[in-house]
C-alpha cells in the first residue's frame, strides 16, 4: 500500500497512516471492518484501486474534511470498495492484468508416439 502516496494531503495523518501499510488485510484491521477472504484474494488489487479512487474523491472535496469526519468516510469508503466485488457488484470489472483477460489456457497431456 506504500505506493498510494497521491492520497496524502497537508496535515492528512490518516492518509499518511493508510499510505504506509503494507497489505489489504492490515487496512481493514485499521478500520476494525470485517471483510469477505474470498473477494480479498480474488479481487485485492480491484479492491484497493477503487478505494485509492475513493480517497481521491473525499480528498478533493471542498471543504476538504476534517480529521474527525476522515476515518469515517475512509472507512466507508473501504466498505463501498469491498462490497462491490464482495457482492458480485463489479460483473464488468475489466482484469488489473491485461494478459488475464484472455482466461485460462487449457493444458493437455502430450502424448508420446512410439
Amino acid at each position: 500500500m506504500s505506493s498510494n502516496h497521491h492520497v496524502q494531503a497537508p496535515g492528512n495523518e490518516l492518509a499518511a497512516r493508510v499510505a504506509a501499510i503494507e497489505s489489504v488485510e492490515d487496512l481493514f484491521a485499521v478500520f476494525k471492518l470485517d471483510f469477505d477472504r474470498h473477494a480479498i484474494d480474488v479481487y485485492r488489487l480491484h479492491i484497493l484501486r477503487h478505494f485509492g479512487q475513493l480517497v481521491e474523491a473525499i480528498e478533493a472535496r471542498s471543504p476538504a474534511p476534517s480529521e474527525q469526519e476522515r476515518p469515517v468516510l475512509y472507512a466507508s469508503a473501504l466498505l463501498q470498495a469491498h462490497d462491490r466485488f464482495a457482492l458480485g457488484e463489479c460483473c464488468r470489472e475489466p482484469p488489473v492484468f491485461a494478459g488475464l483477460r484472455q482466461g485460462l489456457v487449457q493444458l493437455g497431456l502430450k502424448r508420446r508416439i512410439v
